[in-house]
């Protein structure tokens, strides 16, 4: 009478066995190849963000991959089972294809690094400060706008890095009346550049006279910052110096 429990269990006990291996098996070749992958782990690079997204889909690839063998040492026929959802399991297959999609896209953008956290970017008439790469899509801010992108979309629209050589370029244009002493005033331009701490000593500001019209000289102010959210605020305290400490015709 006590042994009829364990007699009980002995024709399970195989099955029993099978189950634990394919759950332990693929949990030790996950951490192998996790363990191996974050020897590359750079704090300083865009690799570690890489090397993060890699191991989380590790992660996810080894659990589908316990649950299907599972499932099939139960005897349970997958692609029955997976006809038998009918509509269903094309809405799964469609939207696995489209995360499928978004993830490798998500891989690529990594390793081509067109562009990395901090960077001002502009695609698919989306302007934002990136502050993440993730999987399924690069999250973007731009002032009081959050903006997030499917990774997809980097691979069908073309990009523009605003500062992917680490500074934003800036510029509004003054006219300045005929009657005026030009180098006098672009030496005042000057004075009133160098006085604003958040405009880059390097690369240097440009003071370019472009065209003379029966008004005056239209003269391009250009200059370089660091931040690119800070754009308006700077070329505004730059409109008000110059109001201010010159008499000009006009600002664009």
């Amino acid at each position: 009478m006590i042994s009829q429990p364990y007699d009980l269990l002995v024709p399970y006990l195989y099955t029993i066995i099978q189950i634990a291996l394919a759950i332990i098996i693929p949990i030790i070749i996950m951490k192998f190849i996790v363990k191996a992958i974050t020897k590359y782990d750079d704090e300083d690079s865009i690799e570690k963000t890489l090397i993060r997204k890699i191991i989380t889909l590790i992660h996810y690839l080894t659990v589908i991959l316990i649950i299907v063998l599972i499932l099939s040492i139960l005897g349970i026929d997958l692609q029955s089972l997976i006809l038998s959802l009918g509509l269903a399991s094309v809405a799964v297959s469609l939207a696995a294809k489209d995360t499928l999609s978004n993830i490798i896209s998500g891989i690529i953008i990594m390793l081509e690094k067109k562009f990395k956290v901090g960077d001002l970017i502009g695609i698919d008439g989306q302007v934002g400060k990136v502050i993440k790469i993730g999987l399924k899509s690069v999250d973007m801010e731009y002032k009081t706008k959050f903006i997030s992108i499917p990774n997809v979309v980097f691979s069908t629209k073309s990009l523009i890095n605003y500062t992917r050589y680490g500074v934003y370029a800036e510029s509004f244009q003054i006219n300045l009346r005929n009657d005026y002493d030009l180098e006098e005033k672009i030496h005042e331009l000057e004075k009133i550049l160098d006085a604003n701490d958040l405009i880059l000593k390097e690369p240097k500001y440009l003071i370019l006279p472009k065209n003379i019209t029966a008004y005056g000289v239209d003269i391009t102010i250009r200059f370089f910052i660091k931040d690119p959210i800070k754009n308006n605020r700077i070329k505004a305290q730059l409109i008000r110096e110059i109001k201010k400490n010159m008499v000009i015709e006009n600002i664009d």
